[in-house]
């Protein structure tokens, strides 16, 4: 007797099956299609994405740099919804800084001047704003950028000024200066800077009552580990096992 004809799968059925055969069958092609909640992020249309992709941070935390981070198609989307949400936070806390400096005097405008662009990324550029914050005609743009900077967020005094401080300097021009200005760096005890950073942690509500030794402890720390952030210690590492392989050559 014949054996019967295999009956034809519906279509949704076929769909399945071909979804999970695909996803059996080895790596594939992957798409991304935006499900962002807010318009500010943009449309992302659905394009061909390579294997490995990779996040590159708005946001710098103690010794992150904003280099790009390797990840999978999953971590990128992950990423970025995260980093809107710091976004997000940044301008909430903002608006509740505003409104507790307002319970007592009228409080400026928390955003940043318009003819400053930061993090600052040279020797030149730093004493170009140096020179800025010695200008009075700039005191109430300095106003802003105080409260602005205060708002930029961190559980403790410590990672209030570190913040703070990522976002003045690059890594880069940060391996620059230090607190003495020894070694033909820059002096950022004598820096105009210094107050307007103790003056902005001081905005933030988790570190009013900051005292000028304790955020100058973190500041001296933050640029005592520039070298290390932006992968700095691990390239070190690579040329000390360099050498150590041609000393043994010889």
């Amino acid at each position: 007797m014949p054996s019967s004809p295999l009956p034809h799968s519906s279509v949704g059925h076929f769909d399945t099956m071909h979804f999970q055969d695909d996803f059996c069958s080895g790596p594939q092609v992957a798409t991304r299609v935006s499900h962002t909640p807010s318009s500010s992020m943009g449309q992302i249309s659905a394009t061909p994405l390579p294997d490995e992709h990779f996040f590159r941070p708005t946001f710098r935390l103690g010794k992150t740099g904003t280099g790009p981070i390797p990840c999978s198609a999953a971590q990128l989307h992950i990423l970025t919804l995260l980093d809107y949400v710091k976004e997000q936070q940044t301008a909430i806390a903002a608006a509740v800084n505003n409104l507790a400096a307002r319970l007592g005097t009228e409080a400026p405008v928390a955003e940043m001047p318009k003819d400053i662009s930061i993090p600052l990324t040279t020797v030149p550029e730093v004493e170009e704003f140096e020179e800025w914050l010695k200008d009075s005609r700039n005191s109430q743009a300095k106003q802003n950028m105080i409260s602005a900077l205060g708002a930029v967020g961190g559980q403790n005094t410590k990672r209030v000024t570190w913040n703070i401080l990522s976002r003045l300097y690059s890594d880069a021009v940060a391996k620059q200066i230090n607190w003495k200005g020894v070694n033909g760096k820059k002096c950022f005890k004598e820096m105009l800077t210094r107050s307007l950073l103790i003056r902005a942690v001081r905005k933030n509500q988790s570190s009013t009552n900051a005292a000028d030794s304790e955020i100058d402890s973190y500041a001296i720390r933050w640029f005592n580990l520039a070298p290390d952030r932006g992968g700095g210690r691990k390239e070190r590492s690579r040329v000390k096992e360099a050498l150590t392989e041609m000393a043994h050559g010889n």
